[in-house]
């Protein structure tokens, strides 16, 4: 039987097939090195020799315009994130301002504090499924969400989901910027009291002011450093932002209740949603509120996980978050606002809700007061910790991972990060929070839970169910009709269908948004849309399902017989079926390091 041997020539660009019979294998390295000046090692793979100069040069130049070194399978030696890491991730999205605000919304939907708490608790049950499902693609083959996108909609497929969330990422960069800034804003008030005496300098037009407008630029310039740092080395800032952004809240809200002498009254607000129907809907309505208000997040997990150390590292830390901080720090908000109303007066009319708008307002009434003074300094210290890392995290790098997937050739994470943060500032977000509360409410539930919500059910259902928990990652950077994710001219109509079946039936009831026009929206329009999230979610799932046991792709369930990356440690490579090779210098991502 003949072996086969694959070698370069001088040049690189082409290929040669060397027979040579099964006795003569020990010669192969002898003869590679000879014709060819890079190390070679022959391994055996099912009948065939494959020279290890062909893998550390990666294959044909196409693959540089799909692939940096940001997005190939991460190296083990980048994979270094344990438990704590990953609560530190999920700090980010809860231990923060909008974690205060989680049980406000579903009072207004007429649920009593209570009901909204079980409510709150109900929705994180239901995202630690989503999140551990979804993240565990990138725990077990080390690639993010961008990569993952291209085995369940095709290597030119892919380019769609990953335009919508750049595009959201850039709308919440610039809105949450807003919001850092009013609270830059309010700590430089502490220092500086000309700061809080300025005198605002813009026209009406410009819809913010001078002071504003400053909070808004130094928000931003100190998210410059933090965008530098590449995604694999926040484990460490991570922590520092859990501990000061967890402190702060909980210590606000103490101070709060102790100022007030107690809870104050929004703890004994009862249900308003007093009939079966209404109170059915409220809480259907409140689970689809929470879980979407995270949802952009959870949709980065597999850009996350792939830096656990080993697949299930991501597990405990995530659970952890998400039911203690996503549970714990809304409580504590409700109750440090329940205080506050009973301090200074109206909650909606003061928005008590919104932490920044309670420091503000110690300022307001009491600057003279050196001890409020120094309260609100700490306490929006803080805030600003708390800003930065969601700003940083879930909008700047996550946006610039999906950044670097359309043009990886000249674009990494750290310039996607830093173009979002560019277009964020050129959209002009203080006009959109000062004229379009409508198109935010209506971007928050059209991305994140009628849109996303089925694009989840499709990257888990053909993980999970289509390709049986097997990816083979060479295919994901082959740009040709030879790869099994090349599927029609590049994209996977099987994912778009499933997609588009989720979403459609939940558009039209986002109308109700808008106030001019919520009263002519049929009522079962705007609760089809209160569903959108968990409906949308399984018909996805099921439609995807279906149609690729109709419809087959080719190669589902296949992977790669060798780890030409080097992405996997002994013991993975062993349950996963895979060949390592020899030594570290012979894998591509050897010299892949980031940039």
């Amino acid at each position: 039987m003949h072996m086969l041997t694959l070698s370069l020539d001088d040049s690189g660009s082409t290929m040669k097939k060397v027979p040579r019979m099964r006795g003569e294998q020990k010669d192969i390295n002898s003869h590679a090195a000879h014709d060819n000046p890079h190390p070679v090692t022959a391994i055996p793979v099912e009948g065939f020799v494959v020279n290890a100069a062909l893998i550390l040069r990666g294959g044909s130049e196409v693959a540089s315009h799909w692939r940096n070194p940001d997005l190939v399978p991460m190296p083990v030696a980048r994979r270094t994130w344990r438990d704590l890491d990953f609560v530190g991730l999920w700090s980010t999205a809860f231990v923060t301002i909008f974690g205060w605000q989680g049980v406000s919304a579903l009072l207004s939907m007429g649920l009593s504090v209570w009901q909204a708490i079980v409510c709150n608790f109900i929705a994180k049950l239901i995202q630690i499924a989503v999140v551990l499902s979804l993240g565990w693609i990138g725990a077990v083959w080390h690639i993010g969400f961008t990569v993952n996108a291209r085995q369940s909609f095709g290597l030119w497929g892919s380019y769609v989901p990953l335009l919508m969330r750049i595009m959201l990422c850039c709308v919440w960069f610039g809105v949450q910027g807003i919001t850092g800034g009013q609270i830059v804003s309010t700590l430089l008030s502490t220092i500086f009291s000309s700061y809080q005496h300025m005198p605002n300098t813009l026209p009406a037009s410009a819809n913010m002011t001078t002071k504003e407008f400053v909070g808004f630029v130094i928000f931003n310039i100190i998210c410059i450093p933090f965008l530098y740092i590449p995604p694999d080395k926040l484990r460490v800032p991570f922590r520092y932002s859990l501990a000061i952004s967890a402190v702060t809240l909980i210590a606000m809200s103490i101070g709060l209740m102790a100022a007030a002498g107690g809870t104050g009254p929004l703890v004994h607000t009862g249900t308003t949603a007093t009939s079966g129907s209404k109170l059915g809907w409220a809480w259907i309505h409140g689970i689809t509120t929470v879980i979407g208000g995270t949802v952009v997040g959870s949709t980065s997990q597999c850009d996350f996980s792939r830096f656990a150390r080993r697949p299930g590292n991501q597990f405990k830390g995530q659970i952890f978050a998400l039911l203690f901080f996503g549970n714990v720090i809304p409580v504590f908000g409700l109750l440090g606002t329940s205080a506050a109303s009973a301090l200074y007066g109206d909650v909606t009319e003061l928005n008590l809700w919104n932490p920044p708008s309670i420091i503000q307002l110690w300022l307001d009434r009491s600057y003279d007061s050196p001890k409020m003074r120094a309260a609100t300094f700490f306490v929006s210290l803080g805030l600003v910790c708390s800003m930065v890392a969601i700003n940083t995290v879930e909008n700047g790098i996550s946006g610039g991972m999906d950044a670097a997937g359309l043009l990886p050739k000249y674009i990494n994470i750290r310039r996607g990060s830093y173009f979002i943060m560019v277009i964020s500032v050129v959209i002009q977000p203080w006009q959109i929070t000062a004229k379009a509360s409508t198109f935010t409410s209506v971007l928050s539930s059209f991305g994140d839970t009628v849109i996303l919500g089925p694009l989840i059910a499709v990257f888990t259902c053909d993980y999970f169910f289509v390709r049986h928990q097997r990816v083979k990652l060479t295919d994901l950077y082959n740009p040709s009709s030879q790869s099994i994710y090349w599927f029609w001219h590049g994209v996977n109509w099987r994912g778009f269908v499933s997609w588009i079946v989720g979403a459609a039936p939940f558009l039209p009831g986002l109308a109700s948004l808008n106030p001019s026009t919520a009263n002519t929206i049929p009522i079962g329009l705007t609760e089809a849309t209160y569903t959108g999230f968990l409906c949308g979610y399984v018909i996805s799932f099921g439609l995807h399902y279906l149609i690729n046991k109709v419809f087959p792709p080719d190669g589902a369930g296949l992977s790669d017989e060798v780890d030409t990356f080097g992405t996997f440690s002994d013991e993975e490579a062993e349950k996963l079926g895979v060949l390592k090779l020899e030594t570290a210098s012979e894998y591509p991502n050897k010299e892949l390091t980031y940039s």
